[in-house]
């Protein structure tokens, strides 16, 4: 997000749970604002957006080098896992087990699907949209015009790959093999299959680490729509009446 306001920097931090999701607040207009669309939700800016939001894509260290061979690589001191090891000793606040190192909703594999959430994220929750359960894990990809779910388990039912079509638009939709997480890309062709850790796709286009390749092996420029990886509840309640593929 971009937080210049009128050409003012502003500086934000986490205010609280709202909707079982963290709340950003800044300290110069004291607005409350949705980490996830950027728009003010409370206070003297409602009305006013932090964006147009950038995408915050899973990937790895090796798929980010990939796509620019000098990108520079921080990390920090929150708990972190790689190669089956657990490295970082910074606590987080978790939406399952509260301040901790949130072992019980991360592991090596990523989220844990099996989570309970903490009793303080339910006691801000407002009316849940129970056509997926509260915690399932999935992508939510939005538009101007649609806001639409797909479930980790419908993906897997697909081959871990398939193509949708949003707002007259094809997008593919996929299962990266190395973040074992799902993503969403424009595309020009009709279908998709996983072969071995790449994307094919019907126009002889494939997505390797991360990056979409033309039939040659060149690199191709990427669209993305605006997507986040989160369970259900965050989604449903962040964009009331949202579609879900598959229902």
């Amino acid at each position: 997000m971009v937080p210049v306001i009128d050409g003012k920097l502003h500086h934000f931090s986490n205010a609280g749970l709202y909707d079982g999701l963290f709340t950003l607040y800044d300290a110069e207009s004291q607005t409350l604002w949705n980490h996830v669309t950027g728009e003010a939700e409370y206070g003297p800016l409602v009305g006013r957006s932090l964006g147009p939001p950038g995408n915050e894509l899973q990937t790895s260290v090796g798929q980010a080098l990939e796509m620019d061979s000098t990108m520079e690589i921080a990390i920090s001191d929150r708990v972190y896992f790689a190669g089956a090891k657990q490295f970082g000793t910074a606590g987080a606040v978790s939406a399952v087990g509260g301040r901790g190192q949130g072992a019980a909703n991360q592991g090596p594999a990523g989220p844990n699907p099996n989570a309970v959430m903490s009793d303080r994220f339910v006691q801000t929750l407002g009316t849940e949209d129970v056509r997926r359960p509260r915690m399932e894990l999935g992508l939510g990809v939005w538009t101007n015009t649609t806001h639409r779910y797909y479930p980790v388990v419908r993906i897997r039912e697909h081959g871990g790959a398939f193509v949708d079509r949003m707002d007259g638009r094809q997008v593919l939709i996929f299962i990266d093999s190395e973040s074992n997480t799902p993503a969403a890309l424009f595309v020009n062709a009709k279908s998709a299959r996983k072969q071995d850790k790449d994307v094919t796709l019907d126009d002889g286009s494939v997505v390797r680490a991360g990056v979409l390749l033309d039939r040659a092996g060149k690199r191709l420029p990427m669209e993305h729509p605006q997507q986040i990886f989160t369970r259900w509840y965050g989604f449903a309640l962040t964009f009331p009446g949202g579609e879900v593929y598959g229902q």
